[in-house]
C-alpha cells in the first residue's frame, strides 16, 4: 500500500474531551464508504467549515475520488449519523441516525452538489448501527479461463433473484436495516415521500448488538448481528427473505431464519466490526476485535444412532423395507478458518471485505495503521502505519519502522503520538484503491498492490486488462484503477486493450463500444505524451453522437441515398457504402423542396455538424509533412489514420453539405485517406487548411489527482482550497491552435459559448476533464438537440459527475 493523497481539515476550537483516545465502541465516530462510480461519501459531526465547533450534529458529505477537496454537503440532522451506504449503481445514499430516522437520497438534476429525499422511514428509538440496499438481481462474474478467451466467456452477467421482487418479477428498490437492539427493518420505496416498512427480531429477548452485517445471497438476506449479555459474546446470522403481497400499496412481510451462532471465548473482547468477506454470494465471515478471525459456514455430518436416523425403524411393515437407513445428520455449522493476531496493542476499529469478485482483499484497520490481507493466506499482505496529524511525508515513512510479515512488500507499521484515530476504512468496488477516515473527517486514500511488487510486468499488464474490462462489461468506473497504474505500462494496458476489444465478435464491439471508448480516453489522459491521442478520441466521441442523432432522424421517410447512409453501421459498413457517399456527393440536389422539407429537422444539430467540420479539418491538418515528421517520435491515436473514424467524418461532411454547413472540400480528402498517401493528397491538404483556418482541441485545462501534473505521492490537501500545483494545461500542437478552439468559455458537449460574457451565471463544470456545459436545459428544444444533449446529462463525456457552479 501506498498513501495517494490525505486532505485535511481546519482544527476545531473546541473538541469533546476524550474523542480521539478514547475506545469506547458506543462512541459515535464518522464514517465512510465508497460508491462503484468512485464516490466518496463521509460524515462529520462538525461542518467541515466550522472551526468554532458551533454545529455539532450529523453531517454528510459527497466528494470525488479525482477532486477531494471539493466536497459537497448531502444533509444536515440533529442527530448523529450512524449508518451510511451507496445502492449497488451508485445513484442512492442511505442515511440513518441514532434515533432510527432513515432516508434514502438522490441526485437532482444529476447533479453532485444537489440532492433530495427520495423515501424516508421511521424506527423510533432504534439506533441503527448497519444497513445495505436491496440486491437487483444483477451479477457480474468473472471466470478463470485463458486470457486469449472471449470477453463473453470470461466476464458473464447473470441474473439472480433480486432481494424484493415487484410486478412481473421486477427488482423493487429499498434496504434492509439493523438496530442496536437487534431489530432488522426493511423499507421500500412506494408512494409519496414515505417507505413502505417491515421489521423482525433477531430473538425474543432483545440483545445489545454493537456491531453488523448484511450480505446477498440467493435472493435473501445474510444478516450477522455481534451480541453481547453479561459475560458472553457471540455472533447471530440469520437469513431474511422480502415478499411483497401484489396488491398495490400493501405492506412488506419480512421473515428470519436462524443459523447457527458463532460463540467467541471469555477471553476475547467484544467484536467492534464485522463483515462478510463478499458481499454478494457468500459464506466467509470476517470478526474483528483485539484480533481477527476469519469464519466459514460448512456442512458437517454427526453420526447418530440407527434408531434416530432418517430410515425404517425396527419392526417396520414397509413392504420392501423402505427406504435405506442412513447413519449420519447432515447440518450446518461455523468453523474457525484463519486467525491474524493484530501487531502491537492497538485493536481493530474496523474491517472491511471485497465488494465484487474481482478484489479478493480484504483490510482492517485500528487506531493507527492499516492492515491488507489475502485471502489465500494466514499472513498480513502488508501494513502501513497513518499519520493523521499535520506531519509532512519524511516524517510519515519514518514512523514506518516495524516490518511485516512478509518484509520484500514494504514497511510495517508503529504506533504514533496523540493525533486523530482511524476508525472506518472502505475498499472501492474494483479494489484500486483504500479510503481511511479519522475522527476528526480527514480523508486518506491508500493505492493498493494492483497487483504486487514482484509481479513480472506483462503479467501486471494482464491484472489491468482484465480489471479494465470487468470494468466495462459491468458498467463500473474504473477510476480507481486507472490512477494506481504505473507510468511505465500505461502504453501496453492500451495496446492491449485494443487488441483484446478488437478480437471479439461484432455484436459484442457494437454493444460495448462506447464503454471501450471511454476507457481509451481515460488512458490517454494519464500521460502528458498522450493528450494528443486523447483529444483525438473525445472528439470521435461527440462525432458519434452526432452521428446517432442524425441516423435516427434520417431512418424513415427520408430521400433513398440518405435513408441507406443512415442505416450504415459506424465501424463495420456495407460494401456499398462507398458508392451511396459518391453519389450523393457528385449529386446534392438541394433545389428539391421534398429533400429541403426532408433536411430540415437536421438543422437543430448544426452544431454538433459544424464541430464534426472542424474536426476533420483538424485531422486533415495533422498529415502535413512537418507534422508527420513530428508524430513518429510520439504514440498514441490519430483520426486521419483510423478507418472508422474517417468513415464517420466522411459522413458527417456529407450530411453537413446536404444541411448546407459547407465542407464541399472535405469530402474528396476523407474519401483518400484510406488510400496511401501521395503527395497531391498532402498538397490538397495544406490548401484546406490554409483556407480555413477552424481547429478543435478537446483537451482542456484540468486540476485533479489522475492528471499528469508530475508531483510525487504522497499529495496532501485542505478541504475547500483547490491546490493550483496540481492544474494541468495541455499545450495543443500547433495544426489544432485556432481562435475558436474550445476553451472553459464553452460549452464543451453543445459547441458553443456559454453566455454572459467570460463570466456566465450559471453552468455545469466536471472536475476530473474540466469540461462545461449549460446547467439547464431549454424547454424549446428540438426533439434531435435534446436526443444529443441526452448523452451527456447522467454524466460528463469522461464518465465524471456534473457539478453546478453559480456567479449570481
Amino acid at each position: 500500500m501506498e498513501l495517494i493523497y490525505s486532505v485535511r481539515r481546519k482544527p476545531l476550537k473546541c473538541e469533546p474531551p476524550h474523542f480521539d483516545i478514547t475506545t469506547d465502541p458506543e462512541t459515535i465516530r464518522p464514517i465512510c464508504t465508497i460508491s462503484t462510480c468512485n464516490i466518496i461519501a463521509f460524515t462529520s459531526l462538525t461542518e467541515l467549515s466550522d472551526t468554532d465547533g458551533d454545529t455539532w450534529g450529523g453531517h454528510v458529505y459527497v466528494c470525488d475520488l479525482d477532486t477531494p477537496w471539493d466536497s459537497h454537503k448531502v444533509t444536515s440532522t440533529v442527530h448523529p449519523v450512524s449508518a451510511l451506504e451507496w445502492d449497488g449503481e451508485g445513484k442512492q445514499l442511505l442515511v440513518a441516525t441514532t434515533v432510527g430516522n432513515v432516508s434514502v437520497y438522490g441526485q437532482k438534476d444529476f447533479l453532485l452538489n444537489e440532492w433530495t429525499c427520495l423515501y424516508t422511514a421511521n424506527f423510533p428509538g432504534e439506533h441503527i448501527i448497519k444497513a445495505s440496499f436491496f440486491h437487483n438481481g444483477r451479477r457480474v462474474v468473472a471466470l478463470e479461463k485463458k486470457p486469449d478467451a472471449p470477453i463473453s466467456e470470461r466476464i458473464q452477467i447473470l441474473r439472480s433473484t433480486p432481494t424484493l421482487k415487484g410486478f412481473g418479477g421486477v427488482a423493487c428498490r429499498g434496504a434492509a436495516v439493523v438496530s442496536s437492539t437487534g431489530l432488522v427493518g426493511a423499507l421500500a420505496a412506494g408512494e409519496g415521500t414515505r417507505a413502505l416498512v417491515a421489521a423482525d427480531c433477531l430473538r425474543a429477548p432483545r440483545d445489545h448488538v454493537c456491531a453488523a452485517s448484511i450480505a446477498h445471497k440467493n435472493g435473501n438476506l445474510l444478516v450477522a448481528a455481534a451480541w453481547r449479555r453479561g459475560g458472553r459474546r457471540g455472533v447471530r446470522c440469520v437469513v431474511g427473505s422480502l415478499t411483497r403481497p401484489a396488491a398495490g400499496g400493501a405492506p412488506l412481510t419480512l421473515s428470519l431464519q436462524p443459523l447457527p451462532t458463532v460463540y467467541l471465548l471469555d477471553d476475547d473482547s467484544s467484536p467492534v466490526s464485522l463483515c462478510w468477506w463478499l458481499r454478494d454470494d457468500t459464506d466467509a465471515l470476517l470478526i474483528a476485535g483485539s484480533n481477527l478471525t476469519l469464519w466459514k459456514l460448512t456442512e458437517r455430518s454427526y453420526p447418530v444412532h440407527k434408531l434416530l436416523s432418517k430410515g425404517p425403524v425396527q419392526g417396520s411393515t414397509t413392504p420392501g423395507g423402505g427406504p435405506k437407513a442412513m447413519d449420519c445428520f447432515n447440518t450446518v455449522a461455523w468453523q474457525q478458518a484463519a486467525q491474524w493476531p493484530l501487531e502491537g496493542a492497538e485493536p481493530a476499529t474496523h474491517v472491511c471485505g471485497a465488494r465484487l469478485p474481482p478484489a479478493t482483499h480484504a483490510l482492517v484497520a485500528s487506531s493507527r495503521a492499516l492492515h491488507l490481507l489475502p485471502r489465500d493466506t494466514h499472513h498480513y499482505l502488508v501494513s502501513r502505519s497513518i499519520v493523521t496529524g499535520c506531519s509532512s511525508a519524511p516524517e510519515a515513512a519514518a514512523g514506518a519502522a516495524t516490518p511485516p510479515k512478509k518484509t520484500k512488500y514494504g514497511p510495517g507499521v508503529s504506533s504514533g503520538g496523540a493525533a486523530p484515530s482511524v476508525w472506518c476504512a472502505e475498499l472501492s468496488a474494483l479494489g484500486g484503491v483504500a479510503v481511511a477516515l479519522d475522527s476528526r473527517s480527514q480523508l486518506h486514500v491508500y493505492k493498493l498492490l494492483q497487483p504486487a511488487p514482484d509481479v513480472p510486468t506483462p503479467l501486471s499488464v494482464q491484472h489491468v486488462t482484465s480489471l479494465l474490462e470487468y470494468s466495462m462489461v459491468s458498467g463500473y468506473d474504473a477510476l480507481d484503477v486507472l490512477m494506481t497504474l504505473k507510468p511505465n505500462i500505461i502504453e501496453a494496458v492500451y495496446e492491449r486493450l485494443t487488441e483484446n476489444f478488437q478480437r471479439q465478435p461484432q455484436t459484442f464491439q457494437q454493444y460495448y463500444y462506447h464503454s471501450w471508448l471511454k476507457l481509451r480516453i481515460s488512458l490517454c489522459s494519464l500521460s502528458g505524451a498522450w493528450q494528443s491521442g486523447a483529444a483525438a478520441l473525445t472528439a470521435l466521441q461527440l462525432c458519434g453522437a452526432a452521428w446517432a442523432a442524425c441516423a435516427a432522424a434520417l431512418r424513415d421517410d427520408k430521400p433513398a441515398a440518405l435513408a441507406a447512409l443512415a442505416a450504415a453501421h459506424d465501424d463495420h459498413a456495407p460494401p456499398d457504402l462507398d458508392k451511396n457517399l459518391l453519389a450523393l456527393e457528385a449529386k446534392m440536389d438541394l433545389t428539391n423542396e421534398g429533400t429541403l422539407q426532408a433536411l430540415q429537422p437536421l438543422q437543430a444539430l448544426r452544431r454538433p455538424l459544424q464541430r464534426a467540420l472542424h474536426t476533420a479539418l483538424t485531422a486533415l491538418a495533422a498529415m502535413q509533412p512537418s507534422n508527420l515528421h513530428q508524430m513518429q517520435h510520439q504514440h498514441g491515436y490519430e483520426l486521419w489514420c483510423a478507418v472508422g473514424a474517417a468513415g464517420a467524418l466522411r459522413r458527417l461532411v456529407v450530411i453537413a453539405r446536404a444541411c448546407g454547413r459547407g465542407g464541399d472540400a472535405l469530402g474528396r480528402a476523407l474519401s483518400r485517406l484510406s488510400m496511401p498517401h501521395k503527395p497531391e493528397l498532402l498538397e490538397e491538404c495544406a490548401v484546406l487548411c490554409a483556407q480555413a483556418p477552424a481547429r478543435v482541441w478537446d483537451a482542456l485545462p484540468r486540476c485533479c489527482v489522475a492528471a499528469p501534473h508530475g508531483r510525487a505521492w504522497p499529495l496532501f490537501f485542505e478541504y475547500g482550497v483547490e491546490p493550483e500545483s496540481l492544474r494541468y494545461v495541455p499545450e495543443p500542437p500547433p495544426f489544432a491552435q485556432s481562435d475558436i478552439t474550445p476553451s472553459l468559455d464553452m460549452d464543451s458537449i453543445r459547441y458553443m459559448y456559454l453566455g454572459g460574457g467570460r463570466r456566465a451565471a450559471r453552468w455545469r463544470q466536471c472536475g476530473r476533464c474540466g469540461a462545461r456545459a449549460l446547467a439547464a436545459a431549454q424547454p424549446s428544444r428540438h426533439p434531435l438537440q435534446r436526443a444529443y444533449d441526452g448523452r451527456f446529462v447522467a454524466a460528463c463525456r469522461c464518465g465524471g459527475k456534473w457539478t453546478l457552479v453559480s456567479n449570481v
